[in-house]
């Protein structure tokens, strides 16, 4: 047999017997990390960000927000599931290119898409594509890229969240949904707002955000051993593990961005997010019980 043919077979074996490796999915989580997960064939984070207790006793209501990867992937199964959700506007951060090679599919009548798009090559990692195939990443150092894209979010498209928040403080909006292509970066920031927003402490918010990595946990062990598989092991692919999950570096330093620029997350909401105290208790009122 060929080489490649060879390698064809390997990759093959690793994609089936990555996904079985494991009983309950869940086993040792807490229950609700299983009860905000929405379990979709073509999508892998997508999820609730009801639940959380608030700093004032309260919480953040159930299917009402949610956030996700692409969902140009979504099975006709996924579209059924989708439509129960009752969704009625969907935030994409995704660029014009992202959403042309991977439009989302969405059910029947469509829910309202707000292009709210958010790209710059800071966090674009120009040439990765072509380094990887080419078996050398060289000095790309793809854990500070996001960093440094976590601190853009927080300022240079801050704006952009805060038509986000336009959108979502107007009830006939809701449920609602905001995703970007993995589901972890843009997405991951914007619910990281809508929760901090709400009130929930900036360790919950963490502890959310890095949920990513659990969820998309399967997806993430199959594309490194791809990569090492088709660079014939020339890539140490454990370079490449900070730009498929989520660090809690990632976020702090949107965070410590925000500190930097305006000294408070008050602060920060007011004049960045455009939400101001009467706004701020309107939205409260909405998505609290």
């Amino acid at each position: 047999m060929q080489p490649f043919g060879s390698l064809l077979l390997l990759s093959l074996a690793v994609l089936l017997w990555l996904p079985g490796c494991g009983g309950d999915r869940y086993a040792g989580q807490p229950d609700h990390v299983r009860q905000r997960h929405v379990v979709l064939d073509g999508a892998q984070n997508f999820r609730d960000l009801g639940g959380y207790e608030t700093d004032d006793g309260r919480r953040v209501r159930w299917k009402l927000f949610y956030r996700s990867d692409n969902l140009a992937e979504l099975s006709d199964a996924d579209l059924t599931r989708l439509k129960q959700l009752g969704i009625r506007l969907i935030c994409d951060f995704r660029s014009p290119d992202e959403r042309g090679e991977a439009p989302d599919r969405l059910p029947e009548p469509r829910p309202r898409v707000a292009e709210l798009e958010i790209f710059d090559e800071a966090f674009a990692m120009k040439g990765f594509r072509e380094r990887l195939g080419s078996g050398d990443l060289g000095d790309l150092d793809l854990r500070q890229a996001l960093i440094e894209g976590n601190r853009l979010f927080a300022a240079k498209f801050a704006p952009v969240y805060a038509a986000m928040f336009e959108r979502l403080s107007q009830s006939e909006n809701l449920p609602a949904l905001i995703h970007c292509t993995a589901g972890k970066d843009r997405a991951g920031f914007g619910a990281a707002m809508i929760l901090s927003v709400l009130g929930v402490s900036r360790e919950t918010v963490l502890e959310d955000f890095l949920l990513t990595n659990f969820y998309t946990a399967e997806k993430i062990e199959r594309t490194l051993w791809m990569i090492r598989l088709m660079s014939l092991f020339q890539i140490d692919a454990e370079r490449v593990r900070p730009a498929l999950g989520v660090e809690r570096a990632y976020l702090e330093a949107a965070f410590d961005e925000i500190g930097k620029r305006y000294g408070d997350f008050d602060r920060y909401r007011r004049e960045a997010l455009g939400l101001d105290d009467a706004e701020l208790a309107a939205f409260r009122a909405l998505a609290l019980e």
